[in-house]
């Protein structure tokens, strides 16, 4: 599977940066920057590639069939996407970033954090640059409950061993550095309070929106009802949620918030869910990222896990209920 080689791949270089962190040696971690940039300037220049040259060529010469609707778009998300890592690649840029990030500019293993944190928004930027919503309406197919999960626990798994699982901490410091604390009995009355606002609002903001602009709603919806098709319990939609609210707070809640600052880390939460494409909700997700970061920063990731399973689970009981309602309806 696709999923997996890119994931073992990704833990090779993670697990690479953690050792040349330990090893503190300066040309090694020169040596890594080069790497990164090298690596980057490869996509760079591909990207250039699909913009410059005629679709027709590079398929003819290189006996392929690439089917993209807008190959000059894709290009330029590409070599934007490269150029942005290479720069990052790049000590002196991480010095001045480090002014405004709880950045450490020589440390290969948040070199190689923001230079994936690139990577993943590009790759989210490349499949809305085929039409934007409409073209992923169109594309999009129902994702299994076991890819999903898989997805989720890859995320997990990043998180461990970029904060340097078994080679810089293991244990109860490892369990600090990302957040994961007991939660206290307020903490969690917080917790339920904050899932049942975060609910409403949600609710408020989907039918403002209908509202202002009921064709995109539309698409919006289409592209969620297809990517969870095969979603339609209670408790598939509780392995959805728990997987989520897991995978996705000990990324970004608990690995990278504390190397890469609360705005950065919101942005890209927000970025990558890309079955909202570049619309207002996305600013609405921005907000529920400022939320569970602050709730990171003054209480525990493990709270933000709570809030956030708790908040999905809810949307998928209500997504359940409507749909059982048109059903009773009709």
């Amino acid at each position: 599977m696709d999923i997996l080689i890119i994931g073992t791949l990704m833990l090779a270089i993670i697990l690479l940066a953690n050792i040349l962190y330990v090893r503190n040696r300066r040309i090694e971690k020169l040596a890594f920057d080069a790497f990164l940039f090298l690596i980057s300037a490869l996509i760079l220049f591909l990207g250039t590639m699909f913009v410059l040259i005629p679709p027709g060529i590079y398929q003819q010469a290189a006996d392929i069939s690439i089917n993209l609707l807008d190959t000059r778009a894709f290009g330029l998300v590409l070599a934007i996407t490269g150029g942005w890592a290479m720069v990052l690649s790049v000590e002196k840029v991480r010095q001045i970033l480090a002014r405004i990030m709880p950045l450490n500019p020589e440390s290969p293993v948040h070199s190689l954090a923001l230079v994936l944190s690139v990577y993943l928004m590009g790759y989210s930027a490349l499949l809305l640059s085929q039409g934007g919503l409409s073209g992923l309406a169109e594309s999009a197919e129902p994702a299994p409950l076991y890819f999903l999960v898989l997805s989720e626990l890859l995320f997990a798994v990043v998180a461990l061993f970029g904060v340097g699982f078994i080679l810089r901490r293991r244990g109860r410091e490892l369990a600090k550095r990302l957040g994961l604390e007991r939660p206290q009995p307020m903490q969690i009355l917080v917790a339920v309070s904050l899932i049942f606002i975060l609910v409403m609002l949600q609710a408020c903001a989907g039918l403002i929106w209908g509202i202002l602009n009921p064709e995109q709603s539309k698409i919006l919806e289409d592209v969620s009802a297809t990517l969870l098709t095969e979603i339609d319990t209670v408790w598939e939609w509780f392995v959805i949620a728990l997987a989520t609210g897991i995978g996705e707070e000990l990324l970004f809640r608990g690995a990278l918030q504390p190397a890469l600052g609360l705005g950065f880390t919101s942005i890209l939460f927000a970025l990558i869910h890309i079955q909202y494409g570049y619309t207002p909700v996305t600013l609405f997700v921005v907000l529920i990222a400022i939320v569970l970061g602050v709730m990171r920063r003054y209480y525990s990731t493990t709270i933000t896990i709570f809030v956030h399973v708790g908040y999905n689970f809810s949307l998928g009981l209500l997504a359940l209920l409507a749909a059982y309602l048109q059903d009773f309806v009709t």
